[in-house]
């Protein structure tokens, strides 16, 4: 190898190493794609279980199989039990992992199953990794939600576990979806007994590719959808042709007692921080052109030791704004940290390029900052009076940012106002009870 190919070969190894380390996507990406490295013992586990996948999948379901690392991994399952359960369908349930989305997948499934009259099962398509378990998933449904869960079946013992056709599914991810499609087009599952629940709109995450066009297929599944957001519904309803009820629909989760302390804790002040959600790793969260807007927004109000910039959610670089601004991280902060930061930003800019609603922009609009954040198809115009949405570019989101500074300084917080009844959807209860009315039917 000569000098030029060496140089190379560790100017690419330092460009994968930085982005491996900044980029959550990618390292997920990489380390599926270094699985067939690790251990013999393990990787030949996974491949006879796959095959197995594969000899107990009905025929018509077998041409699915490259599509997607779960697309056979509930086709093959045994319909041999006797009494039906509710089959919480999800990648995996770990402890500190288990976020906003997971969190609702369960308090949905804890909720359906008591409304059904039925046990709740938990199932976990990812493969085991250190970290996952079973008895680690049943701890976290029990300590967060007070539920004894059945059973949780992870992946490797899926072919070995009973189920029944009356068996109800809810499936919570594409990728689940995905599965539990492919099992009832070889008839284990009865597609009218599963419910999808749909959180954002995943085609995007893997934009224009196989990905891309299954995960979309999973709308047209035929399954009883129950959506997060009213944004969310309409985004679906345009680009997928779907009809979804209003009652089908729940607004997501916010603290409203604790941002009314927030709220209270608020202050007029000459001096104002602007807080950037800043998540470089998350490519929906638009972290460069966030930048870009603080660039802009520190440029329109010029010297000013009056603005301070700082950035929480993932840990960056400090980012050098221009004309004598610098965004400071702060990195992930604790959950009360988080709360009690924010009091005291009165400014926020946060954006994310999908439809469902991030909930930054409504944590800090609902307690009386001023949000900035993108507009995404007509899906954010008019939810809140504190929240601005404005195209995506840097000239657009900066202007609003400066403006959003000088009003502050001049205006003060305004003080606790929560979204208008409906805006972001109805509630979680009346949406679970619309769908236990419909898959009771079916019975």
């Amino acid at each position: 190898m000569n000098l030029s190919s060496l140089q190379r070969n560790l100017t690419d190894l330092l460009r994968v190493n930085k982005r491996y380390f900044s980029d959550g996507r990618y390292r997920s990406d990489l380390r599926t794609r270094l699985r067939p490295a690790a251990p013999s013992g393990e990787a030949n586990a996974r491949g006879s279980i796959g095959q197995r996948e594969f000899d107990r999948a009905p025929e018509g379901s077998r041409p699915y199989r490259e599509l997607a690392e779960t697309s056979l991994a509930l086709a093959g399952i045994a319909t041999t039990a006797t009494s039906p359960t509710l089959n919480l369908v999800v990648n995996e349930v770990r402890d500190g992992k288990a976020f906003a989305g997971v969190q609702t997948a369960v308090a949905v499934a804890v909720q359906l199953a008591e409304r059904l009259g039925v046990p709740l099962r938990v199932v976990m398509t990812s493969w085991t990794v250190p970290g996952v378990s079973e008895a680690g998933a049943a701890a976290v449904v029990r300590e967060r939600f007070g539920t004894v869960v059945q059973d949780v079946v992870a992946r490797e013992r899926i072919l070995d576990t009973a189920f029944t056709p009356d068996d109800f599914w809810l499936a919570t991810h594409w990728k689940t979806a995905h599965a539990v499609d492919v099992a009832a087009r070889g008839g284990a599952v009865q597609r009218d007994r599963v419910v999808y629940l749909v959180q954002d709109y995943e085609p995007g995450f893997s934009p224009w590719s196989t990905e891309f066009a299954i995960a979309r297929s999973t709308y047209q599944a035929g399954f009883e959808l129950l959506v997060n957001s009213a944004p969310l519904r309409h985004h679906l309803e345009r680009e997928e042709g779907l009809t979804i009820a209003d009652d089908r629909t729940f607004a997501p989760h916010l603290d409203l007692d604790l941002l009314q302390r927030v709220a209270a804790a608020r202050a007029k002040s000459d001096d104002v921080i602007v807080f950037f959600y800043g998540r470089p790793s998350k490519h929906r969260n638009l972290y460069r052109l966030g930048v870009a807007a603080l660039k802009v927004a520190a440029a329109e109000l010029g010297p000013d030791n009056r603005v301070r910039f700082t950035s929480a959610g993932e840990k960056h670089r400090n980012v050098d704004l221009g004309h004598g601004h610098k965004l400071e991280s702060l990195g992930s902060l604790p959950w009360d940290d988080y709360f009690e930061f924010i009091a005291s930003a009165n400014v926020v800019l946060s954006l994310q390029h999908s439809p469902h609603p991030s909930h930054p922009p409504f944590d800090a609009a609902i307690s009386g900052a001023r949000a900035i954040t993108n507009e995404f198809y007509d899906t954010r115009a008019d939810l809140h009076p504190m929240l601005t949405a404005v195209a995506a570019d840097p000239g657009s989101l900066g202007s609003a940012l400066a403006a959003a500074v000088r009003t502050a300084r001049t205006d003060g917080p305004n003080g606790y106002l929560d979204v208008e009844p409906g805006k972001l959807g109805g509630s979680l209860s009346g949406a679970v009870e619309s769908v236990a009315i419909t898959l009771e039917t079916v019975r």
